[in-house]
């Protein structure tokens, strides 16, 4: 037997051993669930029937923002259900997206959420929604309260306005339900991780009130050295039927979330190439050893404010107002690794053999040299959308019509101290006790407010039940100002979407669409200061038998992008570079039957940098001067060719489940210079679980055979040892 897999399963057995407490939901419904409320749970887009969406799902809102089947979407949208994330045990946001095809994730430098879709970074082209509302920059978003997961791949303008220019991720919340219910429990595992939920919920089928409350503490030590971490946050919610035409939901959600960064282990130079340039490796160190200093912290505070109303006009009008509110408050403080060199280089002189001097290459060990990033960033999201839906016919042709307006107000209020650390033994890694000594002109700042006003519209126009098109577009008018640097900028464009979805028989669907948006540049850009642009053609075929329960997606497409703002390794400065990636995409979702239910997803992607020049600070006995290198025709960081999961369940009628998975991400390289490339690994996950009279017990094991592989670091020359084989156990319960 291999030496890791046995390692695993013995570890299995020990964590497995204490008697613990779980922590999501079981399967079971409350029957006090009324019919009244299966209706809302079709009609409104905040009130539904929880667990109604099986592992296969048949709707989707993000494409139109109206329920649309994903048979007649004429999109690859990526879905990731409540049911699967209970079985996989995610967390985390990117938890669930490593289910979705053309998604790699990658940590965020230990303290945030970070993926590639479709080749391109979610920090600079994908935008992030809670219940249909746009996110702070940057956070870990957890999923104690997240009942679905939705994915739109591609540019979103249309609909989202100007940012999601490669991506767009919606997260739905568990709302209130017509029913008297109290799930909960706590999980412990590897690292000494611990967590407890709650989810409390008071409704009758009778009332018009319904109340509702998610709790959560986590705790962990982390597999690396130092890298605790601590999250808590709750989200009540409460939901209102006016009467039987108008409700209201209302929902406060607060997080309060510590990590402490990790700058990973660094590479070191291997040899040369013949054309000159460098071969770099990962330092043969202890693959826990921590390279951060002693000041490096996250905190983050964040809140989260929404009402959502909606109201029924007649059979063919429906009103709904979102006024929402977000806040980040966020003190980063990091360690950036710049490279590994001899200490105490010398040359000392020899006798040769035919007694000439020679003089020998000398030093006494290694030297990790670093910087230190410290941000403080509080970001401030305010808004309004009011829709009206109109459902109504032309001749023959009928219309699902939505017009909508949206204001807001986007502040952000930022620092970003850039300062030398001292060397650290690459060997021994402990710090020195010296501060940060800053940098000169190395410091960012900005006071800045975006404000937006965004009128838009989307049809879904049905010729036939065999040919549907959809049709959006929205013009964002946004008026920027940085009260810091004094720059000021007005910009009003449309981003167009059209979409068509053709049905040759009952059981199969061919689609196409085009997309196309903009953004204004980062109020941290430098240099130009020209929006970016993005479009997309993508075509695709879906099919799906066994009445439903079995679906199968496949899509090609091409996404391009212009003036991408892409920082460099100082973490500020921002260059401006043109992308294009042309890939394939696989994802079939199927439930046949007798227990057994199963995901999988495959992606191809040919991802190149077309235009691409990036600042590279270099040290000189001036100090650090700024040269340019071109970097035309590499690849993007962390755009691998290929991608696969996959994740397998089978329940048997005494309540015991089982689930195999895994995850495969092809050779990926860490920074825009192709200098270095982290090799290609398949990483195996798997889950039992047993359930009986409302109590539900579960053991996850992560990396089963203990596949030793890196995932991203902070900048292009660390890496992050991934996490090896780790067991979670659980023990839910439900009233």
């Amino acid at each position: 037997m291999n030496k890791q897999l046995l390692r695993a399963l013995t570890v299995l057995l020990l964590v497995a051993t204490p008697s613990l407490i779980l922590a999501q939901e079981t399967e079971q419904e409350d029957a006090a669930q009324s019919e009244e409320q299966v209706i809302q749970g079709e009609a409104t887009e905040f009130i539904f029937v929880e667990g109604s969406l099986p592992l296969v799902p048949s709707s989707n809102t993000i494409a139109s923002k109206l329920p649309l089947a994903l048979f007649m979407t004429p999109n690859n949208i990526g879905i990731v259900t409540a049911e699967l994330m209970r079985e996989q045990n995610a967390r985390v946001m990117g938890d669930a997206l490593s289910n979705v095809s053309g998604v790699n994730v990658q940590p965020g430098f230990g303290v945030t959420d970070y993926f590639v879709i479709r080749g391109f970074d979610s920090l600079s082209s994908s935008l992030i929604l809670t219940d249909g509302a746009p996110e702070p920059e940057a956070t870990y978003w957890q999923l104690y309260n997240v009942d679905l997961v939705e994915v739109l791949k591609g540019p979103g303008g249309f609909l989202y306005g100007s940012n999601p220019l490669a991506g767009t991720v919606n997260l739905v919340r568990k709302q209130p339900l017509l029913a008297q219910r109290v799930t909960g429990g706590a999980s412990y595992g590897s690292f000494a991780d611990f967590e407890g939920l709650l989810d409390y919920n008071y409704g009758k089928p009778d009332s018009d009130v319904a109340f509702r409350i998610n709790g959560l503490y986590r705790r962990s030590d982390g597999y690396r050295d130092e890298k605790d971490s601590r999250v808590t946050a709750f989200n009540p919610s409460l939901s209102w039927k006016l009467n039987e035409d108008h409700r209201l939901n209302a929902s406060f959600e607060y997080v309060d979330a510590h990590y402490s960064p990790d700058a990973g282990v660094p590479l070191m130079l291997a040899s040369f190439n013949a054309d000159g340039s460098p071969n770099f490796e990962v330092a043969a160190v202890d693959p826990k050893a921590n390279y951060n200093s002693q000041f490096d912290r996250s905190e983050q505070d964040i809140y989260r404010f929404q009402i959502d109303y909606e109201g029924t006009i007649n059979d063919s009008v429906t009103i709904r107002n979102k006024l929402y509110h977000r806040r980040l408050e966020w003190l980063s403080d990091g360690t950036l690794i710049n490279g590994v060199g001899p200490r105490n280089l010398r040359f000392e002189p020899q006798e040769g053999p035919d007694g000439a001097t020679i003089f020998t290459t000398v030093y006494d060990g290694h030297d990790v040299f670093r910087t230190f990033i410290a941000l403080d960033d509080k970001q401030d999201f305010f808004g309004n959308q009011f829709e009206a839906i109109f459902e109504f016919e032309t001749g023959s042709v009928s219309h699902n019509l939505l017009t909508g307006v949206e204001f807001g107000r986007y502040a952000d209020d930022f620092t970003l101290d850039v300062a030398f650390l001292a060397p650290i033994d690459l060997d021994d890694p402990v710090n020195f006790p010296l501060d940060p000594q800053p940098i000169p002109g190395q410091m960012a700042a900005g006071d800045a407010r975006s404000v937006v006003f965004a009128p838009y519209a989307i049809d879904q126009i049905s010729f036939s039940p065999n040919f549907q098109l959809l049709a959006g577009a929205r013009l964002d008018t946004i008026d920027f100002k940085d009260d810091l640097s004094g720059r000021e900028r007005n910009d009003s464009e449309v981003s167009p979407m059209l979409g068509a979805v053709w049905l040759p028989t009952g059981d199969v669907s061919v689609y196409g669409n085009y997309s196309r948006s903009f953004a204004p540049p980062s109020p941290r850009a430098f240099g130009d200061f020209d929006p970016e642009k993005s479009r997309q053609v993508e075509f695709g075929v879906k099919t799906r038998w066994l009445d439903g329960r079995a679906q199968l997606t496949a899509a090609v497409y091409e996404l391009e992008r212009e003036n991408i703002a892409i920082p460099d390794d100082n973490g500020f400065t921002q260059q401006i570079g043109n992308q294009r990636s042309r890939g394939f995409e696989l994802e079939l979702a199927i439930e046949p039957g007798a227990g057994f239910r199963a995901v999988a997803a495959y992606a191809y992607n040919d991802a190149e940098l077309t235009k691409f020049a990036e600042t590279v600070l270099v040290p000189t006995p001036m100090g650090f001067l700024p040269f340019v290198v071109d970097r035309t025709g590499n690849r993007p960081a962390f755009a691998p060719e290929h991608l696969l999961s996959f994740w397998g369940t089978k329940t048997f009628t005494n309540g015991l489940g089982l689930s195999l998975g895994g995850r495969y991400i092809g050779e990926q390289f860490i920074a825009e210079d192709n200098a270095f490339a982290v090799d290609g690994a398949f990483v195996v996950n798997a889950a039992a679980t047993y359930a009986w009279n409302g109590y539900n017990l579960s053991v996850n094991v992560q990396n089963l055979t203990g596949t030793d592989y890196y995932t991203r670091g902070f900048g292009s020359q660390s890496v992050i040892p991934a996490t090896p084989a780790a067991v979670w156990v659980r023990l839910g319960v439900a009233f």
